[in-house]
């Protein structure tokens, strides 16, 4: 039985990719702070900050794991840790959870693809500048161990387990019937059902690959932001109004009132498509995901400003 290190595991990706090793038959290690509770006997939880070095090489030294994947790794410093926490011969294979949020965005033009430049945009600020630091440190530190290393770039994921503000969100204003409002731009937005990330992933530890190997992972179509929303309403068998507005004539933000950034947040994702090709229907993905809101929705807290924000702009589109 193959040994699998999962950091994180107790939340969404991590909590479904965990679900998919345990059915596979792998032999199941997670690492996070144990907030959540662990929802299966077989999973052997270690309970530690990954950010306290002493204590992650203390539970992982014992431990020779066969592959190694980084869910929630949000830096170049958490890397370093779990880099020197690792036994010296390193796992067989690393998979790395980076994101679309590394692309030079201003500067390229969509489809981004894995060749394309890096950097720190005005949409992802840090956030995209610390994962190209993370993906730097794991490419660095097996540049000449003998561990297969995959860094994973997905766009935006949507599923069960979800309780970020997205499909929720939509979800949300379909049941208190209320319109959805939308940026009056014609970006595109791409997205990866949470059950085939993990397809994804399991497919890769199975699979050959080059030494050093990044993808992008997403569905092979993209949506308008209408186009989603209409998805979501679709899925859950409701109406839906949406009313376009032009936030920046009010000198406001897209985030103020909408969970996407509005620019093109598109994929080329032919280099994964050989490998697994296969990808869930987005109304499929999100029926199954509006029966998860259904009987989570109380753990969901819809943000105080947007709400405010939104009935702002109601009133003054004379949406009330």
């Amino acid at each position: 039985m193959k040994k699998v290190l999962i950091m994180g595991g107790s939340y969404f990706i991590g909590r479904t990719l965990v679900d998919h090793m345990l059915g596979e038959g792998y032999d199941v290690f997670t690492v996070n702070r144990g907030s959540r509770p662990v929802w299966d006997v077989r999973i052997q939880n270690l309970v530690c900050d990954r950010e306290d070095k002493e204590r992650l090489k203390q539970i992982l030294r014992p431990h020779r794991f066969d592959y190694v994947v980084d869910v929630s790794g949000l830096n170049g410093r958490q890397a370093e840790i779990l880099c020197e926490a690792l036994s010296a011969e390193g796992p067989e294979k690393f998979i790395f959870l980076s994101s679309s949020a590394v692309y030079d965005i201003e500067n390229l033009k969509p489809p981004f693809r894995e060749t394309d430049a890096i950097g720190e945009n005005r949409y992802w600020t840090f956030y995209g500048k610390d994962k190209i630091d993370t993906e730097a440190v794991y490419m660095k530190h097996f540049f000449n161990i003998p561990t297969q290393l995959s860094i994973l770039r997905p766009p935006y994921v949507y599923g069960e387990h979800n309780y970020a503000q997205r499909e929720s969100f939509v979800f949300d204003h379909l049941l208190k019937e209320l319109p959805v409002l939308l940026p009056d731009s014609n970006v595109k937005l791409q997205f990866i059902y949470v059950k085939d990330l993990a397809n994804v992933v399991c497919r890769l530890l199975k699979s050959p690959c080059l030494a050093h190997s990044i993808y992008n992972v997403g569905n092979r179509k993209a949506v308008s932001c209408r186009e989603w929303v209409e998805c979501c309403a679709k899925a859950a068998g409701l109406a839906v109004n949406c009313a376009f507005y032009n936030y920046r004539r009010d000198r406001r933000t897209v985030r103020e009132f909408f969970p996407f950034y509005d620019y093109d947040n598109v994929l080329d994702v032919s280099r994964i498509k050989e490998i697994y090709p296969n990808e869930t229907d987005y109304i499929e993905g999100l029926e199954k995901s509006y029966q998860w809101y259904l009987q989570n929705r109380d753990n969901i807290r819809m943000k105080e400003n947007v709400i405010f924000n939104e009935e702002q702009i109601r009133r003054k589109l004379g949406l009330e």
